[in-house]
């Protein structure tokens, strides 16, 4: 069984960053088993913050 992400988020909430996700199951012949399984997570490292201050400073760059 394979697992494949099928989208992500990141979400601002009291509670901290948010990580939010969807995938689906395809086993071994190719077939979808699963789909659309969602899932989430607070994620407060330093790691993700960092990532993010540089996609923001990325998508900002391409719109000067």
């Amino acid at each position: 069984m394979t697992t494949k992400i099928t989208g992500y988020a990141f979400v601002q909430t009291p509670e901290g960053l948010r990580m939010a996700y969807t995938y689906s199951k395809i086993d071994a012949d190719g077939n979808v088993a699963a789909s659309n399984i969602r899932g989430s997570y607070i994620d407060n490292s330093e790691e993700t913050a960092e990532f993010l201050a540089a996609l923001e400073a990325k998508i900002l760059a391409r719109m000067a």
